[in-house]
């Protein structure tokens, strides 16, 4: 049992293998398998760990996976082998979560603190899950127990930090019933006294989920979750009219149905929905004169009706059969006009087992977008056991991703940032800006403003080849080597410049880039008490072009301090922006009877920024934020079965960048309290 548990204390019938030690999982495949069975990078977080690292959100605890950098551009996001947050596919439940800000879907919307399990995925997945899981997926599998039992916990922190849970669980016969509220908050926290408010202003959020199943004898199960988050944040800040003051407020839905027939022991097939709603709404206004300053509002709907077949063919051969229905709605003040879009999909995948040495996976999925031509996805991937010891596997996707509301149909000006322009790539042509620049609105046309065209889906091709080897029960490592291709990245680009000397964007398929590397993984049973765990990822990024230019010799910048322009070397060339070469971790784990104690390491190298000579890529020191290297600990004792204490101070090195790192405050403290109210087991 875990330290601190949440109300589980039973297993839902998903997870009825996971009482083996081996770890299982599910995303990778569709279909629940042994970790050791799978045959692409998959990392997983069991809840034992998140409790112990004292994490609130799930930001906290990615942070501290290898290869995974949490990005802080429009909230956190994720970076999993170089591959931005866009590129990565958040699901909760096998679910995914909608409401994403220039393409980042913020992490701090979701509390770790009724997860039983993260789940991983790295590589293209677009095979099983379509767009948006070019670069992987990341799976929180939520608590689902099939026990009696009720628990608060309560956590309170540096900043005014206040962190509170409540939850608990019934069952009896084949009926199930879980339910969690979760409320966080914060006072904020500042980097500058002289600037109006804060850099982190004040904010509460609340997040509630419920599930329920029901069993009517052995052939059908039905169930639905519930899912809810509210968060109200306060702004206050100066402009040239005044001081400005809002309260910006997010508003979420989830539910997820399903209905799953067990026909026999070798077909099974369930039918899942997915109805979300994801609103923001933001309203500012100059206290002075009391006249409305900012004005922002979003709302996207995502309905889904999916079904999934499983097929046991042989008792070495699987097959999964699926297709669904996707309609999105998407209404906002930043476009012209309210825009759907729908997406018809199919996708098959069959796995075949040669004993227990070798399985062979392959899988193609087809998706039918309205907005754009439709799309394969293959997949194919193989484990080998090559002794009891060692095993190696090596997989291919392709995967796509699918140009975003944003990107098309944006139709944004900023007036309270000098009045530059955006629009998506479907609201604007050649013929409409030559139209502006006759009537005197522009001032001039740029060579892409004259390059206009309809956008095409981001494609990607990744490769992962890996190996693993056990020395004995106790010592493990895995080394894995990744290369990631995408062709026809969306960038931005000025289109024109407006007769005020405002800039106007828009997007375009350009250029191509690629991301490789290494990495690595240990793990070490010091002793029955002491465990240890490092990673660490070496990658390398570049735009094709751009380092095409480079060696040519055609690129050129300055030094810090001078006017002359000089040739850019290769070795000067930093490739992708917000990319670290070098990032690592190491975990200690200390367990003695009722007492735990963890230390927690994360180190990333520099990483740029900026580009300070006007040439558009890296290529001089100062273009680059500091590396640096933080400290996490964590410890506390179980009192019987009832009450657990723990405390942690994060941040130990008390790293700060108030340029860079504006999400880290710096060094903080915590003491949390779990209580168990009763507990009683209804298997």
């Amino acid at each position: 049992m875990s330290l601190f548990p949440t109300a589980s204390m039973g297993q839902s019938d998903t997870d009825s293998l996971s009482r083996q030690l081996e770890p299982v999982v599910i995303t990778a495949t569709r279909t629940i398998r042994k970790l050791s069975n799978v045959a692409v990078p998959v990392t997983v977080v069991p809840e034992k760990v998140i409790r112990q690292s004292g994490a609130l959100r799930l930001n906290n605890i990615l942070k501290e996976q290898t290869g995974l950098y949490i990005t802080n551009s429009f909230g956190n996001g994720v970076q999993i082998q170089g591959l931005g947050p866009d590129y990565v596919l958040i699901l909760v439940d096998g679910e995914p979560l909608v409401g994403r800000n220039g393409g980042v879907l913020d992490l701090n919307r979701v509390t770790v603190n009724n997860i039983r399990q993260i789940e991983i995925v790295k590589g293209p997945s677009s095979s099983l899950y379509g767009s948006e899981a070019m670069g992987g997926v990341i799976n929180i599998i939520t608590d689902a127990s099939r026990s009696n039992g009720l628990y608060a916990n309560l956590r309170y922190g540096s900043y005014n930090t206040v962190d509170a849970n409540a939850g608990g669980s019934f069952s009896h016969k084949r009926f199930s019933l879980s339910a969690f509220v979760n409320r966080n908050s914060s006072s904020g926290y500042d980097f500058n006294k002289k600037d109006t408010g804060k850099t982190v202003m004040p904010f509460h959020s609340y997040t509630a989920q419920v599930k329920a199943e029901q069993g009517f004898g052995s052939i059908v199960k039905t169930g639905i979750s519930l899912r809810y988050y509210n968060e109200k944040q306060q702004t206050l800040y100066s402009t040239d009219y005044g001081i400005a003051q809002g309260s910006p407020r997010i508003r979420e839905y989830n539910i997820y149905p399903f209905i799953r027939f067990n026909f026999s022991p070798k077909v099974q097939s369930v039918f899942r929905g997915n109805f979300s709603q994801f609103e923001s709404e933001t309203m500012e206004y100059v206290k002075a004169i009391d006249t409305p300053y900012y004005n922002d509002f979003f709302q996207q709907r995502f309905n889904r009706i999916e079904n999934q077949t499983d097929i046991k063919l042989l008792e070495t051969n699987d097959l999964t059969l699926g297709a669904g229905y996707t309609r999105e709605r998407l209404n906002t003040n930043r476009y012209s006009g309210i825009k759907h879009n729908t997406t018809e999909y199919i996708f098959i995948q069959d796995e075949h087992r040669f004993g227990d040495r070798a399985v062979l996976i392959g899988g193609l999925r087809y998706d039918n977008n309205a907005a754009y031509a439709s799309r394969f996805s293959p997949k194919l991937a193989v484990r080998v056991k090559a002794t009891e010891k060692l095993s190696f596997s090596a997989s291919y996707g392709a995967g796509f991703k699918a140009p975003d509301f944003r990107q098309l149909y944006l139709n944004f000006t900023n007036n309270a940032a000098g009045g530059y322009t955006v629009y998506g790539a479907s609201e604007t042509s050649v013929a409409q800006l030559q139209q502006q620049f006759q009537a005197g609105i522009l001032d001039s046309i740029s060579a892409y403003g004259k390059m206009l065209k309809v956008l095409e889906p981001e494609y990607s091709r990744g490769v992962n080849i890996a190996g693993e080897y056990r020395f004995n029960n106790d010592i493990s490592v895995k080394v894995n080597v990744f290369r990631n291709d995408i062709d026809n990245m969306i960038i931005t680009r000025i289109v024109a410049i407006k007769s005020t000397g405002a800039y106007v964007y828009s997007y375009f398929n350009v250029n191509s880039a690629y991301t490789q590397g290494i990495e690595t993984n240990l793990k070490w049973r010091i002793n029955k008490n002491l465990s240890a765990e490092g990673g660490y990822q070496f990658l390398l990024t570049a735009d094709k072009e751009e380092l095409r230019q480079v060696k040519e010799g055609k690129t050129f910048g300055k030094k810090p301090g001078s006017l002359l322009s000089v040739q850019v070397p290769r070795k000067d060339y930093g490739g992708l922006m917000d990319r670290s070469k070098h990032m690592a971790n190491i975990k200690l784990f200390y367990e003695q009877g009722a007492w735990f104690a963890t230390l927690r390491g994360i180190y990333r190298s520099r990483w740029g920024v900026a580009d300070m000579d006007g040439n558009l890529i890296l290529n001089r020191d100062d273009e680059y934020a500091k590396g640096n290297l933080q400290l996490n600990v964590s410890g506390g004792r179980s009192f019987g079965k009832t009450i657990d204490v723990k405390a942690g101070i994060d941040n130990l090195t008390n790293v700060r960048d108030k340029r860079y790192m504006t999400d880290n405050p710096g060094i903080s403290f915590y003491i949390a309290f779990n209580y168990r109210f009763f507990q009683k087991n209804n298997q």
